[in-house]
């Protein structure tokens, strides 16, 4: 790093060939950090103005290194045959065959550097045999390599800009789709980062050769759960698209199609979950002539997802299903008893988020398809509702606490801190509710329940499913969804087992939006008292997120019909609350004139 600041302050005869040899001799030094830093030294070198015949050998050196192969197809045999013996990295045949790629790594750095440093001068040193090694680099099975070689790409793509970069654009063009599609965030954000470059440095009447490979893949990192690649790729998108993204998918939905059920069977179920996003985006939003004639593939692979071993697939499917059949309701009814089947289950489904979108789901479905749908909803509702009941109470086995109120406060405590809940339990993957070493996810079945895992359901977590189906139900058939208010009452007052209150909280959060769907007056002159014992006892409940929903639903409840004449539906005690407790926000300003309700 000393020599890195005396070749850009000094000008001494002799001193950068000098340090460009050294910096060539330290290319694969055992050190990272020593390899890293020639990388800088040949960085000032050539930004100093210092291209010699020596840097002409460093361009072509940094990426293609003998630490760049593999080792000696006979690895295995010299392995069986005689013992191995340390040698300087990247030197010699008896190495292991990725011992390299740390070299493979910082060398592409250096030479990262170098092109940055030098700018359009480097463009005479890029030759086939550089392009092809960083093609290669950019398909490395290590993803740190990947990594810093689309790194490199994309300094490379400002430093070609013009006519030497629109030489070599199909083959980086296809490359950056395939790291676009990378299963590492890492080498996905990096790809994100060269394709964005690319695009610029490429001239806008010329954009048009390349956008059929990658207007795919830089759609769907839209949608990608990590947030680097999903922000930086929606900003890309407004810069490259502009305004005409839809008409740009509708020109190349061929192989945006392609592209995308492609993607949804995908390794990485971050990748799968994003497909079903935009797979619904794109049904919902893009020109219905172009898209019409894919709708039977999108409609498959969709399906496909719903029935995945990860939940957050199943409920990015679950939503995307629902999009579809309002935007498709004719074509979907091919598929449409799958889609029931599926539906009605996951409303029973051990994640929360879950049942709450397929709720959400059949809401669409009731919308497309009117009085069938609600037949359907409706008979469900009646079977599920009702299922809290079933669930076994748990008090009893903390029965000799003093607090003797049904799974009060103190039992729910003394049970938590019951070292038989938390021993002994299995582990599971994350995104998975199959266990963490269980081979259950390779069995493939052909019903409802084939999506791997077998946790058995729990009779509360029905009537939750059944609680936001309601409410969802109840903005689109008011009339359909009246007749179950007076059992979702009752179930706020459910609390012999230890999930009781996390079903209240569903109630509570959904309760506004329910009592608008219904109409205010209708809410308040029929079930408003129904609901107020229950939900002013939730503030006093022990369960921190249901004392919270029960405060923000009873302020909702309050601005909607209106301060005075919710506070003369309320008992002293109740008034008291409303005074008193810290869970309860104060009345909106737009609430405070009685005259609207």
């Amino acid at each position: 790093m000393a020599a890195k600041v005396l070749v850009e302050k000094c000008n001494v005869t002799g001193f950068d060939d000098l340090m460009i040899s050294e910096a060539l001799r330290l290319l694969e030094d055992g050190e990272v950090r020593d390899r890293e830093g020639e990388g800088a030294l040949g960085d000032s070198a050539f930004s100093s103005g210092y291209i010699t015949p020596s840097a002409n050998g460093a361009a072509a050196a940094a990426p293609g290194s003998p630490s760049a192969q593999s080792g000696s197809p006979n690895l295995l045999a010299a392995l069986l045959h005689s013992s191995y013996q340390p040698l300087v990295p990247g030197t010699g045949q008896m190495r292991h065959g990725t011992e390299g790629w740390k070299c493979l790594e910082t060398s592409m750095k250096a030479f990262q550097q170098l092109v940055e440093g030098t700018g359009p001068a480097v463009a005479p040193y890029i030759t086939e045999e550089v392009q092809d090694l960083l093609h290669r680099s950019m398909h490395h099975p290590n993803r740190f390599v990947r990594e810093t070689a689309h790194f490199t790409a994309a300094s490379m793509c400002e430093a070609l800009a013009g006519q030497r970069l629109l030489a070599i654009g199909q083959d980086l063009a296809e490359r950056l789709a395939d790291g676009l599609s990378d299963n590492w965030s890492q080498v996905r954000y990096a790809a994100c980062v060269a394709t964005r470059t690319f695009m610029k440095c490429v001239a806008q009447e010329e954009q048009h050769r390349f956008l059929p490979m990658l207007t795919g893949p830089m759609c769907l990192n839209r949608y990608y759960i990590a947030e680097g690649v999903r922000l930086y790729s929606q900003e890309t998108w407004r810069r490259v698209m502009g305004d005409g993204g839809r008409a740009t998918v509708a020109k190349y939905v061929d192989q945006v199609v392609f592209y995308y059920v492609n993607q949804s069977k995908a390794s990485n179920h971050a990748v799968r979950e994003a497909a079903c996003a935009v797979i619904a985006e794109l049904m919902e939003k893009v020109d219905r002539a172009a898209v019409s004639p894919h709708v039977p593939d999108l409609l498959r692979a969709v399906l496909l997802c719903f029935k995945d071993s990860s939940w957050p697939v199943r409920d990015a499917a679950c939503t995307a299903c629902g999009r579809c059949v309002v935007s498709y309701p004719q074509e979907t009814r091919e598929v449409l008893d799958s889609l029931y089947a599926l539906w009605f289950d996951h409303l029973w489904d051990n994640i929360p988020t879950v049942r709450e979108n397929s709720a959400a789901a059949l809401a669409n479905a009731v919308r497309a398809y009117g009085e069938e749908a609600t037949t359907k909803v409706v008979a469900v509702l009646r079977e599920l509702l009702p299922q809290a009941y079933q669930q076994p109470s748990e008090s009893q086995k903390y029965s000799d606490l003093e607090n003797t109120t049904t799974f009060g406060v103190a039992a729910r405590r003394n049970r938590d801190n019951d070292p038989a809940v938390h021993t002994d339990q299995d582990m599971f993957s994350c995104g998975s509710l199959s266990a963490r070493f269980s081979t259950e996810r390779l069995v493939r079945s052909d019903g409802c329940n084939d999506y791997g895992f077998a946790r058995a359901k729990e009779p509360w977590e029905g009537s939750d499913g059944a609680i936001h189906m309601v409410k969802e139900l109840a903005a689109v058939a008011p009339a359909a969804a009246a007749q179950f208010i007076p059992q979702v009452a009752d179930l706020a007052r459910l609390a012999t087992f230890q999930h009781a209150y996390n079903m209240h909280e569903s109630i509570w959060r959904g309760l506004p939006a329910l009592a608008a769907s219904l109409g205010v007056k209708a809410f308040k002159s029929q079930y408003l008292e129904l609901f107020l014992p229950p939900l002013f006892a939730d503030l006093r409940c022990g369960h921190q997120l249901a004392e919270a929903e029960a405060g923000k639903c009873i302020s909702a409840l309050r601005d909607l019909i209106g301060p005075r004449i919710f506070a003369g539906r309320l008992d002293e005690q109740q008034r008291a609350a409303m005074e008193s407790d810290a869970n309860i926000l104060p009345p909106k300003a737009h609430s405070m004139g009685e005259g609207l309700h």
